[in-house]
């Protein structure tokens, strides 16, 4: 249930300043030994929540500036929620299950999945790819695999001799493959990889960039399934034997432009340092000023920076 937070935003609250006219004496709370006001409560609440509630409202409202169709997405994440709730029998249930991933009302998970969509749509705006950039993308896209292996385990600090037995174990493991053995009872039974071989020594599907550099490019090399390595593949855990399991299709452009433009803003928005600029850039274009002394430092990171920007260019 978790949901993380996008970027350099904090989770949002599960409190909201409450208005209040200035000198106002109006009761929260009453007890035989004295009350607290709204003055009290507001002044608190300032004090302990009160930089991050207005990053909150202030980043908000800059991004619903920003874009086109905000609306749409308050009415999806409220839609969202909505679901949840009737999925988990009314919003106590709904609220046990956020309170688990350190989230403590329905209203700040709302909240918080709404600033991401906007988030979402900033970035997406921000980062404008063209046709070229998502051909380019999808020209050097390669389908994930799957594949099954069998670690004879040889750290990289093994002695020779340790690596050499472990190397010839390997290669005798290979000969009884080739001989017909069944690949997932060599792995059962020879595997030092203990998360994958009770089934069978399979792995997968994962992208070349998930794997060590050597398991990668081997596996990877394997050009149909059912094709094993012909030697042992050394990485740092040792020796591997590989076979292709499985692999993705790669479809014609036109069929795979919209996952293609899809991954590319994901990689943007795991990107912190783009999320942050694109903030700054979009709190700059706003012209924000925090008018409240005590709360000056609630966009402080994204205030300095759009000023730092600034001076840099009026310098040069």
């Amino acid at each position: 249930m978790k949901k993380k937070f996008v970027g350099a935003l904090a989770l949002a609250s599960t409190f909201a300043l409450a208005a209040c006219s200035n000198g106002s004496s109006e009761n929260v709370a009453t007890t035989k030994y004295g009350n607290v006001t709204k003055d009290e409560f507001v002044t608190a609440m300032k004090d302990t929540v009160g930089e991050q509630t207005l990053q909150r409202l202030v980043l908000t409202k800059v991004l619903e500036g920003s874009i086109e169709d905000a609306k749409s997405l308050k009415t999806a994440a409220d839609e969202e929620v909505a679901k949840l709730v009737a999925q988990y029998g009314g919003e106590p249930g709904l609220l046990a299950a956020l309170q688990q991933s350190g989230i403590t009302s329905v209203d700040a998970y709302r909240q918080t999945l709404y600033l991401n969509k906007l988030m979402t749509e900033a970035v997406k705006k921000a980062a404008n790819f063209s046709e070229e950039d998502i051909k380019a993308y999808y020209d050097a896209w390669e389908p994930q695999i799957t594949v099954q292996h069998i670690l004879i385990a040889a750290k990289s600090d093994a002695s020779d001799e340790e690596k050499a037995t472990a190397k010839a174990k390997a290669e005798e493991l290979i000969k009884q493959l080739k001989d017909g053995a069944d690949f997932a009872e060599l792995a059962k039974a020879n595997s030092a990889d203990t998360g994958t071989a009770a089934k069978g020594g399979q792995i997968g599907p994962f992208k070349r960039s998930d794997m060590v550099t050597e398991f990668s490019t081997a596996a990877y090399d394997l050009k149909n399934v059912g094709d094993i390595t012909e030697t042992p593949v050394q990485t740092q855990f040792g020796y591997h034997i590989i076979k292709l399991v499985s692999k993705e299709e790669k479809k014609p452009f036109d069929e795979m432009k919209e996952q293609m433009e899809k991954e590319m803003l994901d990689a943007k928005l795991k990107d912190s340092a783009y999320l942050h600029q694109t903030m700054v850039d979009l709190v700059k274009a706003a012209d924000v000023k925090i008018t409240d002394e005590s709360l000056q430092n609630a966009l402080k990171n994204f205030l300095q920076a759009a000023d730092s920007e600034t001076t840099t260019t009026v310098a040069k």
